[in-house]
């Protein structure tokens, strides 16, 4: 819930564009070492103690945003602690949850739930120390959930030290995923300041992030009985059209449609990737962290030229450039299949 103030905070702190897509690429070039690192640990060791230990590291990481606000280097070095904290436990939860026999989209609905109802919480909150205060609370306790969580029996497999036979193995999904995320992560990095912009205040900016990420929860209910190929591809292409779509807009309320969009394109992206890795690699957190690393390079990317379009060129040039990586994923996976 804390990703919604961050590039407010960062402009209020008296950043430029260029500056605020560094601090918000700082949390993505962390989760990139984190997610490659421990997903890997997780196929050779417990899973259960890093979904525990990140948990809680996530409590203190988020807390320590309340020290950051008004202060750029320390925000920057606070993102930066987030993301390293996020990637510890994020792949061994989703491999987790998949041992347990659940749904892709069943399961994966929930974490779109969560972040949809944190987006809706601080845009109600709108106070920026409790808002992080609350998302520390939260990641406490997930974590004394997960003090109750039972072991699920799992293969322990070989995970090679490195892992490019795996990279290379699923590189269909990983690189049109990862252009398609580097143009989706340019918009969410400075979304915050486009919807302020068209005059929404800071409830306004809660609700239309949560009517992307909450209605994803019922989307995704429905979307594993599709074939998965037919998912990944149709996400990829719906993206390109919702990016694009972002520059029509002369008000917040005409935002609405698109976020729908938004929704329907990444419930059917992410549970298509998700299904086709973990169906078809028997190093599933290596599989899944990869692809996480994937999208965190995405999100160290797409800031930074977010950042460098906005300050010359403007928002429209900005979602022209989303919808067009984005459409360019789509062709690679066409091609690569």
């Amino acid at each position: 819930m804390g990703d919604l103030f961050i590039p407010l905070i960062a402009k209020d702190a008296g950043a430029s564009n260029l500056m605020v897509g560094i601090i918000v690429a700082a949390y993505g070039l962390m989760s990139l070492v984190s997610l490659t690192l421990f997903g890997w640990v997780s196929d050779k060791r417990d899973r259960m103690s890093l979904i525990k230990g990140g948990l809680l590291l996530s409590t203190l990481t988020f807390l320590l945003l309340v020290f950051a606000v008004g202060d750029t280097t320390l925000l920057f070095l606070a993102r930066a602690l987030c993301g390293f904290s996020m990637g510890v436990f994020y792949s061994s939860l989703v491999v987790y949850g998949l041992e347990s026999k659940k749904k892709v989209g069943e399961y994966t609905s929930y974490e779109s739930l969560g972040w949809g109802l944190g987006n809706l919480f601080a845009g109600i909150i709108a106070v920026y120390f409790r808002v992080f205060v609350a998302a520390a609370f939260f990641f406490f306790v997930s974590f004394l959930i997960s003090l109750r969580l039972k072991a699920v029996k799992r293969e322990v497999v070989d995970a090679p030290r490195h892992p490019w036979k795996v990279f290379k193995k699923n590189l269909g999904i990983y690189l049109p995923f990862m252009l398609r995320d580097t143009g989706a992560f340019s918009i969410w990095a400075l979304f915050p300041i486009y919807l302020a912009g068209l005059g929404a205040d800071s409830l306004w900016i809660g609700i239309l992030l949560f009517l992307n990420t909450g209605s994803q929860f019922f989307l995704k209910q429905f979307v594993d009985r599709i074939d998965h190929e037919k998912l990944f591809l149709g996400g990829l292409l719906l993206s390109a059209i919702a990016f694009t779509s972002y520059m029509l807009p002369s008000n917040y309320i005409q935002v609405i449609p698109i976020q729908i969009l938004i929704a329907i394109s990444w419930s059917a992206l992410q549970v298509g990737a998700i299904s086709i890795l973990t169906n078809s690699n028997s190093e599933k957190a290596t599989a899944i962290g990869l692809f996480s690393s994937a999208r965190s390079l995405a999100r160290v990317i797409g800031p930074l030229l977010a950042g460098v379009i906005t300050q010359y060129y403007g928002f429209g040039a900005l979602m022209m450039f989303a919808g067009g990586l984005t459409f360019s994923g789509f062709l690679v996976r066409v091609l690569m299949r």
